[in-house]
Formats: C-alpha cells, structure tokens, sequence
C-alpha cells in the first residue's frame, strides 16, 4: 500500500474571521496540504457532506451556527474524520466543552507555526495510520469471506478435530499436528484460562463468546488473536467452531497511541510549568503599586487562566492618584505579556508627577513600539487630584467610565472619545482629559467589555442597565461584591467569555 501525502490529504478550516482563514490557509498550503475553507458552522457542515474532506479545524465561536453545533453535526452523520477545534477559549472548560463536542484535539489562539505544524504532523501521521489500518481490516474482511482467518473445530472434550489453511500458516505449525491435539494446549496462558471462560460463557447463552488471546507459533514468537467462539451440532455431537484473527496491527497501533498519549501528557506537563512560571512574573509585575491603598477596590475575573486586563494603581509625589485599567486584544498568555510594558512605563512615569496627558502619551509611545501590527490596548485612565476635588479621566476604548454618588447612582459618564493605545502616534496635548468636581462620598468606576457581555443564558447580555441596577443602593464599600453576584447570577452556569476587570476608587 502506498503511503499518502499532505497533497492526497484536504483540510476544511471553518473561521469566521477572514484574517484567520488566511493565516491558517498560508500555514496548510505551505505544510503541502489542500485547504477548503468555510465562514461559519453552518457551510462548515454544508462543505464537509458536499467535499467530505480529510481533516476538519473547526472555529469555536461563529455565527449562524458554531462550532460545538457543527462538530455534533459532523459526528451525527457518522464521520471519523479528525476535528481540531481552534480557539482563543483555552480554559478547561472550554477545552473539555469541545472534546466532548465531538473534537479530537483542542489548539488555542493566536496560533504559533511550530505548533500548529507539529500537530498537524502528529493528525496526520494518526490519520495514515487510520486509513492503513482501515485497509488492512478491509483487506482481512475479504481474506475472511475467503476462510483465511485461522478456523479450529474441536470436541467438548478439547481435542481438535479440523484447522483450516489460514491457521496452520498462522501459527507456522502443519495441519496434521494440530489434529488430535488439546486446543488449550495451543495458547500461551493465561490464554488456556480465558478459552476455559469464554466456552463456560457460550454453554450459558451469553453473548460475549470472545477474549483475546496469544498462540505461541512454531518458531517461538507470540501471536496476539482475537478468539470468537459458537456451537455447532455435528453428526458426533455438540462441537465448538473457533474463529481466530491475527490482531498484532492492532497491538501495533494500540502501543503507538498509548506512546502518543504520554507524548501529549509530557507536553502538557511542561506547559503546564511554563505557565506557572509565566503567572508568577505576571503577578510579581502587575500586582505592585498603590492597588492596596484605602479608598481603592477592584477585581480581575479572567475568562481563561491568564487575563489580558490589567489593573494599575499609584500615588504620584505630589499626592495625585492615578488608575489604569487596561484591556488587550485577545485573550490569554498572549494578551497579558502584551501589556507589560505598559505596565513598567506606568510605574516610572508616575513617579515624576507627570500631567494625566503626558503619562497617556508615554503609555501609547511605548506600546505603539512593542506591539505588533493589528494589536492594541483599550484604556482607561483617572486621575484623582483630592487637593483640588477634582478628577481627570481619560476613555479610549473602554467602556464609559462612571461617576458615583454615595448612593450609587451614576452622576456622570465619561465615554470613549480617543483611540485606543498602540494605534496612533498622541501628544501630551492630544491626550485630552475630562476633569469633573470629586465630592466627599463619590466614587468612580472603570470596568473592562466583559462585564457589559457577560451573555445570560437567555442570550442577553448584563449590559449598562444590569452595572448600574447592579450599583444602586447598598453600602460602598460593598459595589463590587455586589457587582460580581449579579453578573454571576445573570450568567447562571456559563462563565463569561472575555475578561471580567473592575477598578473603584472613592474620593
């Protein structure tokens, strides 16, 4: 049998993002594969019952139809294909979500071309290794209707009355010796044992009647067999008809996939590290500075192990207060390592006193140099001037941040009227800032995209009106407890899809 290529091999690669087809197109054509693509769940299934392709990446989150349903779909026809789900949900959740889909392996977005090539490296050797093993069991059905599995009959007592061919070549061994010789005595134990059992289950009636066993052959060698056991009268009596099948490509490819499993379980293991040690220097970077000071709250809930918000807090030498809360695109590992030098500029430039325009310029310059392209970071920056009553907020891409009274209505709203950062070149005097008058008792609150779209399981989201019901009334002290119930409550089972972060400061 010829062994095939990427080029025999089409993968179907259902995204909704236009950006991400292309990139994993360039990925697959450049590995020697043939690329169909599909722009949701729905043509995804569509393509694959018209195309029925060899390999399936599947998008998670689509519309019309996502990838959980299409995968289900997929399945429900019938089909054995490898599904990959691609993903910029890694959390366990997420992950089992999609194995139990239906998926065979689960790749979290952005997606790095070593590993995205080894792993289709890896499918597609156990998809050759699938389709060698479906020949190889297409070719012994055939060899089967032509008698060419090994056949013994023999008598209660366990003496064989007939062998056919098949079994005499299996085993290396001449017709005439098997003839009259105990069938027990043919097996390697605890094979002898396990016949004794299956016929002891065959007098009974029941329906198992096989076991696997191993025949020590002529030459020495042990031969794994897959035994199936009946009854049969015959003109002296009541005799047994064993069917006995070489299943050694089986053990074959049973022991690679057991050598696979460890494979991916050493792999993960040392992720699983990696990102402790990454978590770690996360932590010992972002949680520093003023977020322990009086008068400042706030929670960070990340949709995935790692979140891509951060929270910052710190009290210049003049007395001012200055709060980030940072939001950048995508999710994960990625995201929160794209932030950290936003988060080192923070901290140095606070500490010369600067204007709320100047430290938004600093943050953009530095970002708009570690970036890259099609990345940004969405803010929100206030600055708290208690000798003046003043506060100084700049939005550029964040939701509106909200000025409380102590009773927790919203006084103001400050909206997003800049970009957000990375973008654009800015100016300190570009960097424009709403000032508002701080009273004893106000409080201003700054919270990422995830909270407004924490989706119910209606289907709606928590929205403005859910932070704001949310807010009103109850102690002050107590908002972001309050905050963190209802959308939990709004959510039910489901967890939210983005990173949740709040940030309170009271004057």
């Amino acid at each position: 049998m010829i062994a095939p290529t990427p080029a025999d091999c089409r993968v179907l690669v259902a995204d909704d993002t236009a950006a991400n087809r292309t990139l994993v197109r360039a990925y697959l054509t450049r590995l020697g594969f043939a690329v169909l693509l599909a722009e949701n769940g729905e043509q995804a299934v569509e393509t694959f019952e018209r195309e029925r392709p060899d390999i399936v990446l599947m998008d998670v989150m689509m519309p019309v139809m996502d990838g959980l349903e299409a995968t289900r779909r997929i399945r429900a026809g019938g089909a054995t294909v490898p599904i990959v789900m691609l993903s910029a949900l890694g959390a366990e959740s997420d992950v089992v979500g999609g194995l139990d889909a239906g998926a065979d392996d689960y790749l979290v977005k952005p997606l790095s071309y070593p590993i995205f090539a080894a792993k289709m490296r890896t499918v597609f050797r156990a998809l050759s290794m699938l389709r060698q093993r479906d020949a190889a069991a297409e070719e012994v059905r055939a060899i089967s209707r032509a008698m060419s599995d090994g056949l013994v009959v023999f008598d209660p007592a366990g003496e064989i009355r007939t062998v056919n061919p098949a079994l005499s070549t299996m085993l290396g061994r001449s017709e005439a010796s098997l003839i009259g010789a105990p069938v027990f005595a043919l097996f390697v134990p605890p094979g002898d044992r396990q016949l004794q059992g299956v016929i002891e289950e065959c007098q009974r009636g029941e329906q198992r009647s096989t076991c696997e066993v191993s025949a020590r052959a002529a030459d020495g060698s042990v031969v794994p067999l897959e035994l199936a056991l009946s009854t049969m009268a015959a003109a002296q009596g009541l005799t047994y008809l064993a069917v006995l099948r070489n299943i050694s490509e089986r053990k074959r490819a049973e022991r690679e996939l057991a050598a696979y499993t460890m494979e991916l379980k050493h792999y993960h293991d040392e992720v699983e590290r990696e990102n402790e040690l990454a978590l770690e220097i996360l932590e010992r970077q972002i949680r520093r500075g003023g977020l322990q000071e009086p008068g400042i709250a706030h929670r960070v809930l990340p949709a995935q192990r790692f979140s891509g918000d951060i929270v910052l807090a710190q009290r210049a030498p003049d007395g001012r207060l200055f709060a980030l809360l940072a939001d950048a695109t995508g999710h994960g590992l990625g995201a929160a390592v794209s932030v950290l030098p936003a988060v080192a500029e923070f901290y140095r430039a606070v500490a010369t006193s600067p204007t709320p325009g100047e430290l938004v310029a600093q943050l953009n310059n530095v970002l708009q140099e570690s970036l890259p392209i099609g990345r940004f970071v969405a803010a929100a920056l206030v600055c708290v001037d208690c000798a003046a009553g003043l506060a100084h907020v700049w939005v550029g891409g964040t939701p509106d941040v909200l000025r409380l009274d102590a009773h927790g209505e919203v006084l103001q709203r400050f909206a997003s009227n800049a970009l957000p950062l990375g973008i654009d070149t800015l100016t300190p005097e570009a960097a424009a800032c709403a000032s508002s008058p701080l009273a004893a008792g106000d409080q201003v609150l700054i919270f990422s995209d995830g909270l407004l779209e924490a989706m119910g399981e209606g289907g709606a989201q928590f929205g403005y009106a859910g932070v704001e019901a949310a807010l009103r009334g109850g102690a002050a002290g107590e908002r972001l407890d309050q905050l963190e119930r209802e959308v939990a409550r709004h959510c039910g089972s489901a967890a939210p899809h983005d990173d949740v972060s709040l940030l309170l400061i009271s004057a």
